[in-house]
């Protein structure tokens, strides 16, 4: 379980990163949003907190965040569709619960060709493992 220790003077927040679905800028904020609904403002920058989940996740485990743009940073575990055209991103625990997401075009066309591009090596890595 991956875990995140935040300390301010009068405040500590342990964050489960696993279940949380994405960060989203608020101003000089971060609003964090659980895949289950649950949400909090932290008193850290988007810029800020992308630092500290890449300090704290362990080396040579892939993280599973990715920053879309200046205002979001998305956790690929959760993804379930992109459409370019709506400008849509929907993130769900396939449990009922769900989060669609407003994403400009451009940042969705290149980051759906990105997610295609490593489905396609992972199958191509997986044929050729079995022959």
């Amino acid at each position: 379980m991956y875990k995140l220790c935040l300390n301010s003077r009068d405040e500590l927040l342990v964050i489960d990163l696993q279940k949380i679905a994405f960060f989203q800028a608020n101003g000089n904020y971060t609003q964090m949003n659980y895949i289950s609904g649950e949400n909090r403002l932290l008193t850290l920058g988007l810029t800020k907190i992308e630092e500290v989940i890449r300090i704290s996740w362990p080396k040579g485990t892939p993280s599973p965040f990715v920053r879309l743009g200046r205002s979001l940073i998305v956790n690929q575990n959760y993804l379930s569709e992109i459409s370019v055209l709506r400008q849509r991103l929907v993130l769900s625990d396939w449990s009922g619960n769900s989060h669609s997401l407003t994403v400009p075009k451009p940042l969705l066309k290149n980051y759906k060709e990105h997610i295609y591009k490593e489905y396609q090596a992972k199958i191509n890595k997986e044929k050729n493992n079995g022959e």
